[in-house]
């Protein structure tokens, strides 16, 4: 879905859409839009700046990064954005030096706006970083590969000091 800016009119755009799944690219090893994800923003311009304040909600169907099931987690998040025409870079070497303030502006070509390319941005902009299906999940048995939520697993658990043990061990044989 493309925004043309030149047939924008003066007052705000108000735009509610929902965008069937499939539609938005989303491409992620460990989770799928599972629902179609809705849009509802409102669009001000001044000239070709562009002012962007709404929100994007749907449903992701996630693989839990702890016991390896799939679970769907209803999903929403709010934005509120500028975008400027993407400037004409001139450097020799490919390189170019950002502000600060270049940090939280988005660029667009300056004729049409990409609204699916915006919704996708914030999906996976506030998608978690682990996918975690409840907060006490316990895993998988690092040995047996036993859903640790089930049953516990009969494997012999290995003490260990502490978790830098491993690297002071090698240090010391090092050091030999």
């Amino acid at each position: 879905m493309f925004i043309e800016i030149e047939n924008l009119k003066s007052e705000p755009l108000h735009v509610h859409h929902a965008f069937p799944v499939g539609e938005i690219r989303f491409i992620h090893e460990d989770a799928a839009l599972n629902e179609p994800v809705v849009t509802d923003f409102v669009l001000t311009h001044k000239d070709h700046n562009l002012h962007v304040d709404g929100t994007v909600q749907t449903a992701i169907r996630f693989v839990c990064s702890r016991c390896d099931k799939e679970f769907f987690r209803v999903f929403a998040t709010s934005f509120d954005l500028s975008y400027l025409p993407q400037p004409k870079w001139t450097s020799e070497d490919g390189e170019i030096e950002l502000k600060y303030d270049d940090m939280g502006v988005g660029y667009y070509d300056g004729v049409a706006f990409d609204v699916n390319l915006m919704v996708l941005e914030q999906i996976e902009l506030a998608m978690p970083m682990n996918f975690i299906c409840r907060e006490d999940c316990k895993g998988l048995c690092y040995k047996c590969g036993a859903d640790l939520n089930e049953k516990a697993c009969q494997c012999v658990k290995e003490e260990s000091g502490s978790c830098l043990s491993m690297l002071l061990d090698f240090k010391k044989k090092m050091d030999k």
